[in-house]
């Protein structure tokens, strides 16, 4: 065997070992994060949640808050509550975010009910009081809202044919994500992502570039792939999560509205409209996911509104004008529930 044909193989050698180590390092990352993502009932970081809530509003008399059990289709025990009107009126569904269970959108539902509507309020799965089970970000929690749906059509003080939904974060993305339904006639989608792979490249390349801080200095030049290990990560997440629960993970709103146009033309129900809200300066969901949703609503012929305010805290739009914010609200609820 000549040289030449020894550092032949020695460099192919080398360089199979390495794509192993680098294969071997995804897929333990990805390993790691498809369990820290899907545990139940893990809290949001308090330093993390500072979106502004209404303070001013009184709930109402307990009296009149009705304690919910929500079974979904594939087995899963939410709870809930149902906060209803002295006669039949419109009823809005609030849809928390992810690892900020429905106890924080109280104000938010205070609010709501003072205007007039009766208010249901659940926690999705893994969330909250409801039932132990895998989190999955969007495609899972769908069938959860899908029942809050049908509880929320069988209460005596729900009017027919007006239902709302009001999601913030991954509530928001999930009421996008659930196929038109008769009964609900609005969808108000606070901070909303537009696909979630790309969300959660962005949570593993941040959570990677802090760690990269305690790195010994020969791997410090390493750094510069960290972007495309965390997409390569991703990919690989995907693929884990469908092999352990049998379902996708990467959930992808702005394709929902080529999905919604087949079911919804046969059966000649109209569009929900849909009040599109996001922060200019949003730092974990950006903006361009906003832009994304709408480009594609309009695209399919949705009819969506838009309510962009420049602030930098994900959820700001609230804290941003809390007056404006609820004036918005309250014209596009008025309308549609008038128009349904």
């Amino acid at each position: 065997m000549t040289k030449w044909s020894r550092w032949i193989i020695g460099s192919a050698s080398s360089i199979g070992l390495l794509a192993v180590m680098v294969s071997s390092a995804i897929l333990v990352l990805a390993h790691q994060f498809v369990n820290e993502f899907t545990h139940s009932h893990v809290l949001l970081d308090v330093d993390q949640f500072t979106w502004d809530m209404p303070i001013a509003e009184p709930e109402p008399p307990v009296v009149v808050q009705r304690q919910l059990r929500i079974d979904t289709c594939d087995g899963k025990r939410l709870c809930g509550e149902f906060w209803a009107q002295p006669h039949p009126a419109a009823t809005i569904i609030l849809c928390h975010g992810y690892r900020v269970p429905q106890v924080h959108l109280r104000p938010v539902a205070a609010l709501e009910y003072n205007a007039g509507y009766n208010v249901l309020l659940f926690d999705f799965r893994g969330h909250g009081k409801s039932a132990r089970a895998v989190i999955s970000g969007g495609i899972a929690e769908v069938r959860d809202l899908q029942a809050a749906v049908q509880a929320a059509r069988q209460q005596p003080e729900t009017l027919p044919g007006k239902l709302a939904l009001h999601g913030f974060s991954m509530g928001a993305a999930v009421s996008l994500l659930m196929p038109p339904h008769p009964e609900v006639v609005g969808i108000i989608a606070d901070s909303a992502y537009a696909r979630l792979d790309a969300i959660l490249q962005r949570l593993t390349h941040y959570r990677l570039t802090a760690e990269s801080t305690s790195w010994p200095a020969l791997f410090h030049r390493l750094k510069a792939l960290l972007p495309a290990l965390s997409w390569a990560a991703v990919v690989a997440s995907r693929f884990l999560f469908r092999l352990r629960f049998g379902h996708p993970l990467m959930a992808r709103p702005d394709r929902s509205f080529k999905r919604w146009a087949t079911p919804t033309k046969a059966t000649h129900q109209p569009y929900p409209a849909i009040l599109l809200i996001h922060s200019r300066d949003d730092e974990l969901i950006p903006f361009s996911h906003a832009r994304q949703i709408a480009a594609q609503a309009e695209a399919y012929h949705i009819p969506i509104e838009t309510y962009f305010v420049h602030h930098a805290t994900h959820g700001g739009a609230y804290g941003s004008d809390p007056e404006q914010y609820v004036t918005r609200l309250k014209r596009f609820l008025t309308q549609q529930i008038r128009d349904a």
